[in-house]
């Protein structure tokens, strides 16, 4: 992403202490890709979700709320791109790098330069991965309908990227997507740590490494993804202006889906 010699800014670290609902978390991530624009300090948010939520991707049609497989689940929108994402039993980052990030001259160098940071960190925790584009032999997921059109699943951990991190097993584990703004960078991945009830198909780290020690990786995740993309870290709590700003984006959000 950057050469050796590249100065990168710091960041900020925030890992919220319970699981909060679809719509603050959301809000709260519109909130720091709003700020970011009057920042020069990175933010990595570390989070979890109070109950099983679907995410659109930001440039999906509002119609694919109706196609929502699940009934009744609460379903909000991302800023970010990418297909739908159930968030059940799984860690969500949230990656916001200001303009004055050399990420601006190559942001999709953020993908791969984040994904090898954690892959380094689960491999060292016993958990086998790589990109998927660096693992041999997969298979497409692509279902090809009677008229001959290749669609995509509607779960985007039933897709494919180059740039996923996949278990050895084939299994995608982590996904990421971004959002660019005026030379601003949000990115946001979901980790999959076991399979949700709703989507047992889509299997966690858990399921495919039942010793892994998930909560050393949770302590340990923050910094990872921080310290691939900053200088020196703080770990630090929301603002009262962050706060206020996600609660006003929150109501405009009300009426999207």
């Amino acid at each position: 992403m950057t050469s050796a010699t590249t100065e990168l800014p710091d960041a900020d670290i925030i890992v919220d202490a319970i699981p909060y609902s679809g719509d603050f978390n959301m809000s709260m991530d519109a909130a720091l890709l709003q700020l970011a624009a009057e920042r020069e300090r990175s933010v990595v948010r570390i989070y979890q979700w109070s109950e099983p939520t679907m995410t659109l991707g930001y440039f999906q049609g509002s119609g694919q709320a109706a196609e929502c497989p699940f009934p009744g689940l609460l379903v909000v929108r991302r800023l970010s791109g990418g297909g739908a994402i159930l968030h059940d039993q799984e860690m969500t980052y949230c990656l916001v790098l200001p303009a004055s990030h050399p990420a601006r001259q190559d942001p999709s160098g953020v993908y791969e330069t984040v994904h090898r940071a954690i892959i380094e960190l689960l491999c060292a925790m016993g958990v086998p991965c790589q990109l998927r584009r660096e693992l041999d032999a997969m298979t497409s997921n692509t279902v090809v309908t009677e008229t001959g059109v290749a669609v995509e699943p509607f779960l985007c951990f039933l897709r494919k990227n180059p740039n996923d991190i996949v278990h050895t097993s084939g299994g995608k584990i982590v996904g990421s997507a971004q959002r660019r703004r005026k030379g601003i960078t949000l990115q946001h991945g979901s980790i999959i740590l076991k399979a949700s009830p709703l989507a047992p198909q889509v299997l966690g780290i858990l399921d495919l490494e039942p010793s892994f020690a998930a909560a050393d990786f949770r302590r340990n995740l923050p910094h990872t993804i921080a310290g691939a993309v900053s200088g020196s870290t703080h770990f630090r709590s929301y603002t009262q202006t962050e706060e206020l700003l996600a609660a006003a984006i929150a109501l405009e959000m009300e009426s999207e889906i």
